[in-house]
Order: C-alpha cells, then sequence, then structure tokens
C-alpha cells in the first residue's frame, strides 16, 4: 500500500508543480508571391520573455526591457522557423518588427514580426514550414511549452484565404497555387478537413494532459468511486456538461469571463476533494453526479479558452470538424488519465481492501484540495492582481 500511496503522491505533487496550460496560440499570415514567401507572425509577449530569458519585475514586465527582448528575438524566430521549398531550406530575414499599443496580458499582446524567403529559382508549387519554438525551454519539470500557430494563406494575386494549423515540430505541406489552374493557395490535399480533425484532436489531449486542473478535478471524482459503474456514471456527466457549455461558447451562446472561469474551476477542485473526506457517502450518491455536471459546465468554458483562438476565420463545416475533433481529444486525453488511476485503486482495493481503500482516498483528496489551493491562489493572482 505504502508504494501505490507513494506513486500517488508522487502524481499530484507533480500537479502542484506546474500552472495550468503551457499553450502559447499565435497566428501567422502567410503569402506566397511570384519570387518570395512573406510571412506576418505575431509573437506573444510572453513566448519572447520566455525565449529571451527575462523575468518580471513584481506582478509586470519593464516595457523597456520587453521591447529589447523583442529586438533580440530577431535571430531566435529566424532559427527556430523553418520553410523548405522543393526540398530546399529557403534563408529568411526579418524586414520589421511592429510592436503593439500597449503591453498587457503577455499571453494576449503580441509583437508582429515581418520575414521573406526568396525562392531560388522558380517559385515552388509547395512548401512546407515548421517551427519549434521555445523547444530548449520546460513550462514545469516535466511539461513543455506548446507552441501553436493559426495561419492564414493567401497568393499575392488571390483575394482566398485559407486557414490551417501549425503546430509544434510538426511539418506542415501547403500548395502555393503556383503551376497550378488555382490561384488559391491551400493545405495539401491530404489536409482538408482529414487535417483539421488531426490538428484539433491533438490539440484537444494536450490541452488536457497539460492542463493540470481539469486532471486534478477528474481525480477528485474518480478517486471516491468503488466500482468501474460508478465511474462511469460520474465522468459521463462531467462529460455531458462540459460538452455542452464548449459547444455553446464556440458559437458565441454563453461565455464567461477568465475571471469566473479559472477561480471556480480551482474551488471545484477544492470542493470535490474535501467533500470525499468530509462527506464521503455524497460521493456515491446523486448528488455527486449533480456536482459532477455543475462543475462540467464550468469546466467547459474552460476548456473553450484553449479552442477559441485557433478557431478563428475557420470555415462553418471547418468549426464543426474543429470541435468534434477538440472534445473527442479532450476525452482521450481522460481516458489516458482517469483509466490507468482506477485501476491502480481497483488493484489497491483486490489486495488490500478497507486497508486501502479509506486512507487512499483521504490521503488523495486530501493533496487534490492543497493543490487546488494552489491553483486558486494563481488564479485569483493572474485574474486580478498581474495586470
Amino acid at each position: 500500500m505504502r508504494q501505490l500511496l507513494f506513486a500517488l503522491f508522487a502524481l499530484l505533487l507533480g500537479a502542484c508543480a506546474a500552472s495550468a496550460h503551457p499553450l502559447l496560440q499565435n497566428a501567422m499570415w502567410v503569402q506566397f508571391e511570384p519570387t518570395q514567401v512573406h510571412l506576418a507572425v505575431n509573437v506573444s509577449v510572453r513566448e519572447i520573455t520566455v525565449a529571451q530569458g527575462l523575468t518580471a519585475k513584481g506582478d509586470h514586465f519593464d516595457d523597456a526591457a520587453v521591447a529589447a527582448a523583442a529586438e533580440k528575438d530577431r535571430d531566435y524566430i529566424l532559427q527556430h522557423l523553418h520553410v523548405t521549398a522543393n526540398g530546399q531550406t529557403l534563408t529568411g530575414k526579418i524586414l520589421q518588427v511592429t510592436p503593439p499599443p500597449e503591453v498587457s496580458e503577455p499571453e494576449k499582446t503580441y509583437y508582429q514580426y515581418e520575414l521573406e524567403y526568396p525562392f531560388p529559382g522558380p517559385p515552388s508549387p509547395k512548401i512546407t514550414i515548421t517551427e519549434d519554438m521555445l523547444r530548449e525551454w520546460s513550462y514545469a519539470v516535466g511539461t513543455p511549452w506548446d507552441v501553436n500557430y493559426l495561419v492564414r494563406l493567401k497568393r499575392s494575386d488571390s483575394t482566398e484565404i485559407t486557414t490551417a494549423l501549425l503546430l509544434r515540430r510538426q511539418p506542415t505541406d501547403f500548395f502555393t497555387g503556383w503551376g497550378t489552374a488555382s490561384p488559391q493557395a491551400t493545405p495539401t490535399p491530404e489536409a482538408g478537413k482529414w487535417r483539421t480533425f488531426r490538428d484539433y484532436f491533438w490539440q484537444g489531449v494536450m490541452h488536457i494532459l497539460t492542463g493540470w486542473d481539469h486532471l486534478l478535478f477528474v481525480a477528485a471524482l474518480v478517486i471516491a468511486t468503488l466500482n468501474f459503474w460508478e465511474m462511469v456514471k460520474v465522468i459521463a456527466a462531467f462529460t455531458v456538461a462540459h460538452t455542452i457549455t464548449l459547444t455553446l461558447s464556440v458559437f458565441n451562446i454563453l461565455r464567461l469571463p477568465p475571471w469566473i472561469v479559472e477561480p471556480v474551476i480551482a474551488l471545484s477542485i477544492i470542493f470535490v476533494a474535501l467533500e470525499n473526506v468530509v462527506r464521503p457517502r455524497h460521493a456515491h450518491s446523486r448528488m455527486r453526479l449533480a456536482v459532477a455536471f455543475g462543475f462540467g459546465l464550468v469546466h467547459g468554458l474552460g476548456f473553450a479558452g484553449g479552442l477559441l483562438d485557433a478557431m478563428a476565420g475557420l470555415p462553418h463545416i471547418g468549426i464543426w470538424v474543429a470541435l468534434v475533433a477538440f472534445s473527442l481529444g479532450v476525452e482521450t486525453g481522460h481516458q489516458v488519465v482517469v483509466l490507468p488511476l482506477f485501476g491502480v485503486l481497483a488493484a489497491g482495493r483486490q489486495q488490500l481492501h478497507e486497508r486501502f481503500t479509506r486512507p487512499a482516498m483521504r490521503f488523495g483528496s486530501l493533496l487534490i484540495s492543497f493543490c487546488g489551493v494552489y491553483y486558486l491562489c494563481i488564479a485569483l493572482h493572474e485574474q486580478f492582481f498581474a495586470r
């Protein structure tokens, strides 16, 4: 039993060591011209400060220091953004850097870098773009930064604009439109709906696997269940609820500001974990299903925060594909954690019965509640004081 409890302790301690989501969603505009590829890349202040090792003074970054770091970031971007055509790496240069009007939220404030990558010969019908931003840095121990780009593409002699996701360390192919009958710049045929599904599915998985606040809430639900059917019911209630609000948020029917959503998510962790300890019978009643459903509605609005920026500019059918894929990715991420956790708990109950069940539930729930308090402090600080 000691080994099992220690493993649970290590897992939850790791959760407390990391913040909620190491995802940075940036944007990129790509224009294909007869002699070159022209890029306008929005890079968040957070990415710049991490890449350049800049630390905040108190709750804020010094504006002059951020501006200097943004200039130094020119070389970093060129080293970590790769464009190839006909199997040949293109050499790029940065034309100018445009600062934001003001620096507010580091994750939502962007410097824009304009780059050009000349073709060494005739324009290529296809290019490949790869980015590995912040590959040298970890968000927390064992948790890398995840920098993605929403890409909008067009050809210089066309008004047609298409949209795609550029994911970290995943080479992405695009048709330039040159040498084809259509002047429209598009993802390659493989991309289409399948690549949209694949990209947003993976984003959903990573949103959960790097979202310790959501995982802690699910762990608090699972750790109190006594059998597989009980676990299925409580996870189903949570799933239905967050799917409802995620969908409503995507279609701009229901949205709440982060200063409400993030602290309530942290409070949900504390509430469920402490209820496991103080009122354990509620964990096996319909009340627990209501709690899972109610807080699931709020978690769905939190999930939407990892999706809305990445869906901007998608056509209507693309929004549905992205929504379904992201939702399935979220559930896959949940099961990656839920099933092994339930398996460990079931094995402990089978071998040690009551000597394991109550101590594991109480000890694990207390640890989860401590982590919830940590996330509540982080959420309150970020939403009300780090401005």
